[in-house]
């Protein structure tokens, strides 16, 4: 079906333009062609800006496991020392 759309895309659009870019001029070239063309590197754009924003994503990710896991031992930490200093102090009251 994509294909059908590309085709009659393409059969619609049969007037030239001149393409002037900074390296290179062309001067007939069908504008379904330049269309086409403009709308892969689009895509290829896009791409990598989603592929950038995914790596940094997942990179932020891994940095706030790391964080978390930091603080969740200092918790247990803190935790332990709480509960020993408790025990120390019933053993001492006791004698």
């Amino acid at each position: 079906m994509l294909l059908v759309l590309i085709l009659i895309f393409l059969l619609k659009n049969t007037n030239e333009v001149a393409i002037d870019l900074v390296f290179a001029r062309y001067e007939q070239v069908k504008i379904a062609f330049v269309m086409l063309g403009a709308l892969a590197v689009g895509i290829l754009i896009g791409y990598g800006v989603a592929v950038t924003s995914i790596i940094s994503a997942k990179s932020e990710i891994r940095s706030f496991k790391v964080k978390n896991r930091r603080l969740s031992d200092e918790l247990n930490d803190l935790r332990n020392v709480a509960i020993d200093e408790g025990i120390y102090e019933n053993d001492v009251g006791e004698d």
